[in-house]
């Protein structure tokens, strides 16, 4: 199935067919890096999420995530297990503006291998992507790993959403 950034994993391949498996989530302060990623201070919270998504009950892609506490207040593990991005647009009435993706080609790591049932050797295909609010604050941060033989994308971006 064709990737949208914008509309989320469920809402893309059927909502019964995709389920989260919740690997972490944390709240702690952003490091350096990430306070450049979501522009925001030091002192200001973030979500930590480590998702396993499951296509059909098969892994499909390790997802981690990162997204300011303040633009998505009262996260908890029920909305991770369904759609953050549901949530998001219904809930709080936020909508994406625009996104930056990044595609590349990395090796395995252990957790491709323990969850993605990777071999040490498999090509893995990584989307890091932020995402902006109409606003223009990033609400999200994220990379997401699937096994070479398991997705392709299609990036078609408009701002119809």
């Amino acid at each position: 199935a064709p990737a949208n950034a914008f509309i989320g994993l469920r809402n893309q391949m059927g909502k019964d067919a995709i389920k989260s498996q919740i690997i972490h989530f944390s709240v702690e302060f952003p490091d350096e890096q990430m306070q450049k990623n979501l522009e925001i201070k030091k002192t200001e919270p973030i979500y930590n999420i480590l998702r396993l998504r499951l296509y059909n009950d098969k892994p499909l892609i390790l997802e981690h995530t990162y997204m300011p506490v303040k633009l998505i207040p009262d996260l908890d593990k029920n909305i991770l297990h369904k759609s953050i991005y549901d949530y998001i647009h219904k809930n709080l009435n936020l909508k994406f503006g625009h996104a930056y993706r990044k595609i590349r080609a990395n090796k395995a790591d252990e957790y491709d291998q323990k969850y993605l049932n990777a071999k040490k050797d498999d090509p893995i295909l990584e989307l890091e992507q932020i995402i902006w609010l109409t606003n223009g604050q990033p609400i999200e941060y994220s990379v997401s790993k699937n096994r070479y033989d398991t997705r392709d994308y299609v990036l078609l971006d408009n701002n119809r959403f």
